[in-house]
């Protein structure tokens, strides 16, 4: 009967031994972000358009990123270009990202933003973030213009 209680009593220390055993959530950075967070921040520096076959390139544009959730980010794109052409600036807004451990993707998304001046912007957006550097595509249909800008941008956050 001493036995068989012992038995007993061992195999339930050895059962509680193994339920209070727990694996390690395999995330060793514990200060981890959410990917919308990480990639939050301002970027300023050179853009490259290109509109039917000619490309010009804007001087010191500012996008800035901002969490809208851990997934989604909004795009604010300062106001580029020269009168009258100057397209003001606008935001593109619920871009979700996702990745991890510094390197994330920034989903295509197409958005319609009616700006300021009361014209319409239409295009599509994608990118890539990898350890600070923001790289962006985007397309963008200003107003009634019947051509499509192309803009490409890098640049690391400041």
């Amino acid at each position: 009967m001493k036995t068989s209680i012992k038995l007993i009593a061992s195999m339930a220390m050895m059962l509680c031994a193994v339920a209070f055993t727990s694996c390690d959530d395999d995330n060793d950075d514990k200060t981890s972000k959410p990917a919308a967070k990480e990639v939050a921040g301002t970027y300023k520096g050179d853009m490259t358009c290109a509109v039917a076959g000619s490309e010009s390139v804007f001087e010191d544009v500012t996008f800035i990123l901002t969490a809208a959730d851990d997934a989604k980010t909004d795009i604010t794109i300062s106001t580029y270009g020269n009168p009258p052409m100057q397209v003001p600036g606008f935001t593109i807004k619920g871009v979700k990202v996702y990745g991890e451990n510094g390197k994330y993707a920034l989903a295509p998304t197409e958005y319609t933003e009616t700006l300021a001046n009361q014209k319409v912007a239409k295009g599509a957006i994608k990118g890539d973030y990898d350890n600070g550097t923001l790289n962006l595509t985007f397309t963008l249909q200003y107003g009634a213009m019947p051509m499509i800008m192309t803009n490409t941008f890098s640049a690391t956050k400041e």
